[in-house]
């Protein structure tokens, strides 16, 4: 009887956590949200970020580059994952620091491609937002790629960077295009639909 509870238990996690974001994404958390996220981070601890992520994720493939949208409710996830694998749960001042860490702002996670140790500084990212385009608040690129799966073949590196953006009065049911441009002009657009994701 146990097991059939355990069973029953981990399909109905597995459902939440594979059902398809059908809201907004939520700028201010109620602690209802809290803890949805708390559960599908749970439910998903096995799985690596770009898995759990997937449903904030787009990928343009490997070799290419691939952007996660980092809303509140994703950065909740993350966390609860992280304390998940070591039988932890989060804590409320974990909670709001992971919020408050940023408020009002939109945050991708990109992981880029290229042929040396020190390309990901040459990105430029922009937002377009209602036909306006909108520079980075902060950026965090690492002065060093990592070694890729392939190397010394190409793609021979590959390196997380972070974007932060503030947009003014932002419409979470708007849709937002995030544009990565080297030096050379070649151009990575991401284009996510707000209203789909949490």
């Amino acid at each position: 009887m146990r097991t059939a509870i355990t069973a029953l238990t981990f399909c109905l996690a597995l459902t939440i956590l594979f059902t398809s974001q059908a809201e907004a994404i939520q700028l201010n958390l109620s602690q209802k949200d809290i803890i949805e996220a708390i559960e599908y981070g749970h439910a998903g601890r096995d799985l690596s970020h770009p898995e759990l992520l997937r449903n904030w994720r787009i990928d343009l493939g490997y070799g290419v580059g691939s952007a996660t949208l980092v809303t509140p409710f994703a950065s909740i996830v993350v966390l609860a994952k992280e304390k998940a694998k070591r039988f932890l749960e989060p804590t409320e001042s974990e909670i709001k620091k992971t919020l408050k860490d940023n408020k009002n702002q939109l945050v991708f996670g990109c992981a880029l491609y290229g042929d040396t140790a020190w390309f990901a500084d040459k990105y430029r990212a922009y937002l377009i937002y209602k036909d306006k385009k909108y520079e980075p608040s902060e950026k965090e690129v690492p002065t060093d790629a990592s070694y890729t799966r392939s190397y010394p073949d190409p793609p021979r590196y590959w390196a997380l960077c972070f974007y932060k953006f503030k947009i003014p009065n932002l419409n979470p049911n708007a849709r937002v295009t995030l544009v990565l441009k080297e030096r050379d002009g070649q151009e990575l657009k991401f284009p996510f639909n707000m209203a789909k994701l949490r």
